[in-house]
């Protein structure tokens, strides 16, 4: 037993001969944690003896009360308005400190409230019915009886707009119904009439077309005032880029791709990366091809062209390859093989092979310095020295031809560096300081920012038999590093 506790003659007061309720003061009251005497219970603040002395004032034991009657049903008032609510609670006597109500009865119906946690609402079955979107009387029925009605739809999502399938009609909105229905989507606060269109297979705006433009994460041209989203980096050229909302017939889906603005062109010595791999000033369009033979967008083949007699011994000006009357040789990567089909009507003839850059676009050698060639003989490249081709030009020719064919820079051999059966290895300026041992001729208008072909050309050897010409076959092979040098 607590020492605070002193044992005192328990003493019911009787007033006009009803049992008295217990002053909430005196030796009997619990501690602030509800603590009592051993074999005492607090009830309702108050330290008692179940079915014993002291009595409890509010607890029943076995079903009576300590005045001999039978105890009485409570419901909790959580608003205080006066009627409870939830399951009923039995007592002797209303407590104090348990924030309940007696049982209501109409016509020997239980009166429970229908909204008892918001003491700022005057909601029980006693209230009056009021322009709020509230069963104010409990009645089930929402501002039944006054004017102004209209439909409200339950919004879910919170995004302002409403489910058409769930409404109901009051002079004010209910609590979670708005004005508006249309709500495509009740789950999913983005989705509403009105709302931005995403490219997501989804119909966002409710008009019944998924992903329709215009779109709030993608490009919509032609729209506007669409956004514009910048997606690709470290593409030079094309480090501008847009998002599309395109189908992906893989996926069966609408996918947002990265599309460029700018397209790839062709690559220049220019610090930018104009061709859009991700790499800057690159080969073949910077610098041009480090392999002749074996460069990926290199294109390379083999022509001969008759020249007649009344042109004279020396190679005519300009390129080779579209010269009229050349005609295609046979060319098998790395291999060139070529016929002389020589006649006294025409001057030697003359072979080219040629190594071009890929459809319209051209290698810019601006900061290219060398072409290295490497050619192996076989056979026939040897010009003989009769006294009517004594001015013909030994070989290998070699020539870089711009935009057009009319537009070239050529190196000649002031000696013959190749012959039969011989290995050419030379490395080649093509600067306008010539290398030692060559001759240097350019067009007007030549660039070394625009060339688009190297072309090579030879003369067969020609072997006197009789006051005629043997037709001689040559064969000579392109190795792997001939090609321009930085």
């Amino acid at each position: 037993m607590r020492a605070s506790h002193v044992a005192a003659a328990f003493v019911v007061g009787l007033s006009f001969g009803c049992l008295r309720a217990w002053e909430p003061t005196g030796p009997y009251r619990c501690e602030s944690d509800g603590a009592c005497p051993d074999g005492l219970t607090c009830d309702d603040g108050l330290c008692c003896r179940p079915g014993g002395s002291p009595a409890c004032p509010t607890l029943a034991v076995e079903g009576r009360c300590a005045s001999g009657q039978a105890p009485r049903r409570f419901y909790t008032d959580g608003d205080g308005d006066g009627v409870g609510a939830g399951a009923p609670r039995l007592f002797c006597s209303l407590p104090r400190a348990s924030g309940v109500v007696p049982e209501l009865l109409d016509g020997g119906r239980v009166v429970l409230d229908c909204d008892d946690s918001d003491a700022g609402l005057a909601v029980n079955p006693f209230a009056p019915e009021q322009c709020n979107g509230v069963d104010d009387n409990c009645n089930g029925e929402v501002d039944e009886g006054l004017s102004n009605l209209r439909p409200w739809f339950r919004d879910r999502d919170g995004d302002g707009f409403g489910d058409d399938t769930d409404r109901q009609t009051a002079c004010a909105p209910p609590p979670g119904y708005v004005a508006r229905g249309g709500d495509c989507d009740v789950m999913a606060a983005d989705v509403f009439p009105g709302a931005p269109e995403s490219c997501n297979n989804r119909d966002d705006n409710c008009n019944g077309q998924p992903d329709d433009a215009p779109f709030a994460d993608a490009e919509s041209p032609g729209v506007p005032g669409a956004p514009t989203v910048d997606c690709m980096q470290n593409l030079g050229a094309c480090s501008q880029g847009g998002i599309e909302c395109r189908f992906d017939a893989g996926a069966r889906a609408n996918q947002r791709v990265c599309v460029p603005r700018s397209q790839p062109r062709t690559e220049t010595c220019n610090g930018v990366d104009d061709d859009c791999d991700a790499v800057v000033d690159d080969s073949p369009g910077c610098g041009g091809p480090p392999s002749l033979t074996s460069t990926p967008r290199v294109v390379t083949g083999a022509v001969r062209t008759i020249i007649p007699m009344a042109t004279g011994p020396r190679l005519p000006p300009g390129c080779q390859k579209g010269r009229a009357g050349a005609d295609a040789q046979s060319w098998f990567n790395p291999t060139w093989v070529g016929s002389q089909g020589w006649s006294m009507s025409t001057i030697p003839v003359r072979h080219t092979w040629f190594a071009e850059a890929e459809g319209t676009t051209t290698w810019d050698l601006s900061r290219t310095t060398r072409l290295s060639l490497a050619l192996t003989d076989r056979t026939g490249l040897t010009i003989v020295g009769r006294p009517i081709f004594s001015d013909a030009i030994p070989g290998p020719i070699v020539t870089l031809c711009g935009p057009t064919d009319a537009v070239y820079r050529r190196f000649t051999p002031r000696m013959n560096q190749l012959g039969e059966g011989q290995s050419l290895r030379v490395t080649l300026s093509i600067t306008p300081t010539p290398t030692a041992g060559w001759d240097f001729e350019e067009s007007p208008g030549f660039s070394l920012a625009e060339v688009r072909r190297v072309e090579l050309t030879v003369v067969p050897n020609q072997q006197p038999d009789g006051g005629a010409f043997d037709v001689r076959t040559f064969t000579v092979t392109v190795l792997p590093d001939a090609g321009f040098l930085p």
